[in-house]
């Protein structure tokens, strides 16, 4: 049995999918399901078991014998979330438990981290380096699953194979639950097909023109085939933080042109709108991943989605269509 955590969230679900198509269905997907929408990300999946985070965490010892690996994306994604305490019970001290009870049984252990941890870039985006005392999170998010990474990377004791994978922005079908903490391409959308109009915020540092702060966009579906890539070769010495982003910085105004053009239409607009206040203090105005870790100690060889290849194959296949879900 397979452990995905967050299994009903944007990257969990598609993770459920994703081990759908290598033909594993004995999955345990771990999630509070709420009044939201996340239960549609599962509608069309196959999978053995579903439970909630309090009572897989309860009865964690009832499966020792039975799971194969955790893909442990269950965390607080909100960028924005003020209640550090809750960050901390939900990203730090949730994925303590479940690295030393893989450690404890030897089961593989991959978990999301995230780009937020580098803070606002003045220290690069290195992840064969990775200083620890010189990463500055600019919010609390970010400061959250740092210190899980700092934590984990200081472990003697680990399991047979652990990865740490640092998403940059990601995009892709199944993050509708997700309100105002979705994609810019999602968001997008709607107001290119019926304003052809896109509103993005100005930029507020004279370096950066009006659209062209820069983000590593990265559409979900390369996100899966690295997990899928390390889940097929667990080998201990591949255990490590990884970035996972294209290597490749693209402005809001490549991706805004980007949904014109997947919607074929051939003349771009766009709104500069005021950032709000809470926003300009923690926002990156460029990231880009390093990719020599992952290509060289990873083995990850594959390709990436082009920024416009993801956005044309997100909306064409799945937001301009009435099903939408992988």
């Amino acid at each position: 049995m397979i452990v995905v955590t967050g299994g009903a969230g944007f990257i969990g679900s598609c993770m459920v999918w994703q081990l759908n198509q290598l033909g594993l269905s004995d999955i345990l997907v771990v999630d509070d399901l709420g009044s939201e929408s996340k239960w549609q990300n599962l509608s069309k999946h196959s999978f053995s078991h579903i439970m909630s985070i309090d009572g897989f965490i309860e009865n964690l010892g009832e499966y020792s014998n039975q799971i194969e690996g955790i893909f442990h994306m269950g965390a607080c994604s909100t960028t924005t979330e003020t209640d550090a305490d809750y960050l901390m019970k939900n990203n730090v001290l949730y994925s303590k438990k479940l690295f030393e009870f893989c450690t404890e049984k030897s089961i593989p252990f991959i978990y999301a981290s995230s780009a937020a941890t580098y803070g606002d870039g003045s220290q690069g985006y290195d992840d064969l380096a990775l200083n620890w005392q010189t990463l500055q999170p600019i919010n609390k998010y970010g400061f959250s699953k740092h210190i899980f990474d700092r934590w984990v990377s200081t472990q003697k004791k680990t399991p047979p194979f652990w990865a740490g994978l640092k998403f940059f922005n990601v995009y892709g079908p199944q993050e509708y639950h997700k309100g105002g903490q979705a994609s810019v391409v999602y968001h997008a959308f709607p107001q290119v097909k019926e304003r052809q109009c896109l509103k993005l915020f100005k930029s507020y540092k004279p370096e950066y023109q009006d659209g062209e702060q820069k983000r590593d966009f990265i559409y979900v579906k390369d996100v899966l085939k690295v997990m899928a890539h390390f889940w097929n070769t667990p080998k201990p010495e591949r255990s490590g933080i990884y970035n996972v982003g294209t290597g490749t910085a693209r402005s809001f105004s490549d991706l805004g042109r980007s949904v014109f053009s997947a919607l074929e239409l051939k003349n771009p607009n766009f709104e500069w709108i005021d950032m709000p206040e809470s926003l300009k203090k923690q926002y990156q105005y460029f990231t880009e991943a390093t990719l020599e870790k992952l290509r060289t100690i990873g083995g990850y060889q594959q390709e990436f989605f082009s920024l416009e290849e993801g956005v044309k194959e997100y909306v064409a296949n799945y937001l301009n269509q009435d099903d939408q879900y992988l």
